[in-house]
């Protein structure tokens, strides 16, 4: 799933020390400038995990109805997202959405009933429609807390939280994801620099160091923590953080 990049802003939530840009200031603006391409890169991958993990799931059983049918309406997804007649794609959308819904409703606590709410919340994010995405992705979640598509449900919240621009539940699903799904999470240093980058936002810096050191103490080999110390090392040298 792609998202659109935002063109460049001036950052103005902090004071300019010096003409000359600091390496840690390129980076402040590196990350304001591609905000949506790094949100996004991670519901991709998250998505590809989840649909590599959940088939591995079902594929053991392959008399299970729900994976069946979720096998099926994934056949639909690959020659949806292939389609180049406008018309011939909005018919197929009306039916994939409409299977997508049927496996929800019939099979409301399988894995199968997630992955699809997962399908349906990236289409629907994808067509720049957030907040019903964010409550599919919700929905998703609800399903099965303790199922490893849980964590990816979140992120996928929060992403489209974000790009509603409803900051305070963005950060209200990252908060729960990095609180409950730290361990065995391919998404969660992603979770905790967009956590730290949204307090940021929010000038609640003391939170964001917090969320950067959490980062770098639990997955310090990750290139997300390489970019979280850095973010403490700017912070401080601002006078934002001790």
């Amino acid at each position: 799933m792609s998202q659109q990049e935002k063109q460049p802003q001036k950052d103005t939530n902090v004071p300019k020390q010096t003409e000359k840009k600091t390496f840690s200031e390129k980076l402040a603006n590196f990350i304001s400038a591609n905000r949506i391409l790094i949100i996004g890169i991670g519901v991709a991958i998250a998505l590809a995990i989840a649909a590599v993990g959940i088939y591995t799931a079902v594929s053991g059983n392959i008399a299970s109805a729900s994976g069946r049918a979720m096998d099926l309406a994934d056949q639909k997804l690959q020659a949806w997202s292939q389609e180049t007649d406008e018309q011939k794609k909005a018919d197929a959308e009306t039916s994939l959405i409409a299977d997508l819904d049927t496996i929800a409703k019939k099979w409301p606590r399988t894995l199968a009933a997630q992955r699809a709410l997962l399908r349906k919340g990236a289409i629907l994010n994808q067509k720049k429609d957030y907040a019903e995405a964010e409550k599919v992705a919700l929905d998703a979640y609800a399903r099965n807390k303790k199922s490893y598509a849980a964590p990816i449900a979140l992120e996928l919240a929060a992403v489209s939280a974000e790009e509603a621009g409803n900051i305070d539940a963005a950060l209200a699903h990252y908060t729960i994801l990095t609180k409950d799904y730290l361990k065995d999470n391919a998404i969660a240093p992603s979770a905790l620099f967009n956590l730290g980058r949204l307090q940021e936002g929010k000038k609640d810096y003391k939170a964001a160091v917090v969320s950067y050191n959490q980062l770098v103490s639990s997955f310090g080999d990750s290139d997300w923590a390489m970019l979280a110390k850095n973010r403490v090392i700017y912070l401080k040298a601002q006078g934002l953080a001790e």
